[in-house]
């Protein structure tokens, strides 16, 4: 199997729904003092990391890997928007020393190394960064070993690391450790990642359109079981304490990344999305979805300051709008330029086909005509 998406509308529109579902979380506030199930809404991170796996799954297939090109496409693909909004942030802070002090561990996205202050100082949504960026280290290894054990084998080991991970979680140790350290990096997280490559495979293997209902039919439940376990561990309920707890709250990323890779399966290549009326604003949507999770923080701060008076659904309305207007322009005058300037400097650095190559993968199947084409670019980080 040796196949890309290229702009897939549904991918992009998922894209944009996960960056909309995690501001949801950060604006509830606007419309309730207590989030109760809305809070559900920050699983859009997990949906960001489960389209990340999908969107590179062919690297893991067998498609060839220039790594110097390849790391230069994801460095300007993902940090020159993220150092702006870092300084739009750092603007946003009070004058003072204490403003400046966590700037070189955000510069090199070990911010989520040390505590849950630093972590969170400037943007709380900065948390996902450094496991995307994990990921795409990490993927120059996986490619081989995932040809060599196979993904069902990857997927396996990533997923006895999360749960012990989750099982190591001790209720009288609280705080950051290594162990919580090591669950919010590639670690814990390498099963999402790796359940989108899944999904990938899913998708390129749906044979009617019988089995993209059964597909969604299967997502459906997964998320309602992932909300039930949230609701389940949320104060005031049954299970909220000890052990039970921690062991519902460190897996229902995982459960809701399942119900993401089903739905991904199920809806990558579907006609719905390439109806003209839907297309363009699906790849509008794809394509603001990384400055939407980096910029929407800054919103409220900016009301503030604009209209101080302003609360309610006119003020969560305001910073939607505020919010998706500098995504936009961000998208226009540093994202979409950086890419194009990250892929021109990666072609200087793609060798030509080598007849060996062609060679290794002669093995391969033709691409059916419905299975997925991979993205140039990588998926928004969250």
């Amino acid at each position: 199997m040796h196949a890309a998406y290229t702009d897939d509308p549904a991918i992009e529109a998922l894209r944009g729904f996960a960056a909309l579902f995690v501001v949801l979380i950060h604006y509830i506030h606007f419309l309730t003092p207590e989030p109760g199930l809305w809070a559900f809404a920050s699983t859009g991170v997990n949906l960001f990391f489960v389209i990340s796996g999908f969107v590179f799954a062919p690297y893991l297939a067998g498609r060839p890997l220039q790594l110097t090109a390849f790391f230069i496409r994801r460095l300007f693909r993902m940090y020159p928007l993220y150092l702006c909004a870092l300084l739009v942030y750092v603007a946003l802070k009070p004058a003072g020393a204490d403003a400046w002090a966590p700037i070189p561990s955000h510069l090199f996205m070990a911010h989520t190394l040390q505590s849950v202050a630093i972590a969170s100082y400037y943007n709380a949504a900065f948390w996902s960064l450094p496991p995307e960026l994990e990921f795409y280290l990490l993927l120059p290894l996986l490619a081989p070993l995932c040809r060599r054990l196979g993904l069902g084998v990857l997927v396996a080991g990533a997923l006895a690391t999360h749960l012990l991970l989750v099982a190591l979680a001790d209720p009288a140790q609280p705080g950051v450790t290594a162990r919580v350290i090591a669950t919010i990096h590639v670690p814990g997280l390498l099963i999402e990642f790796l359940l989108g490559a899944l999904a990938w495979r899913l998708a390129a293997r749906r044979t009617s359109p019988w089995s993209r209902g059964g597909l969604l039919a299967l997502a459906a439940l997964a998320l309602a079981l992932a909300l039930l376990m949230f609701g389940l561990q949320r104060p005031g309920a049954s299970l909220a304490t000890g052990r039970a707890a921690l062991w519902l709250g460190g897996n229902i990323g995982l459960v809701a990344a399942a119900g993401y890779t089903l739905l991904v399966a199920a809806l990558a290549g579907a006609p719905l999305f390439r109806a003209p009326r839907w297309q363009p604003l699906c790849l509008w949507a794809g394509r603001l979805s990384y400055g939407i999770y980096l910029f929407h923080n800054a919103a409220p701060q900016w009301l503030k300051h604009l209209l101080p008076g302003w609360s309610g659904l006119p003020a969560l309305l305001a910073c939607l709008a505020l919010t998706l207007l500098v995504a936009w322009l961000a998208h226009l005058l540093i994202e979409s330029p950086a890419r194009r300037l990250g892929r021109r400097l990666a072609a200087r650095w793609v060798a030509p086909p080598q007849n060996t190559t062609i060679a290794a993968h002669r093995h391969l199947p033709a691409t059916a005509p419905h299975t997925p084409q991979a993205p140039a670019g990588p998926t928004p980080p969250h």
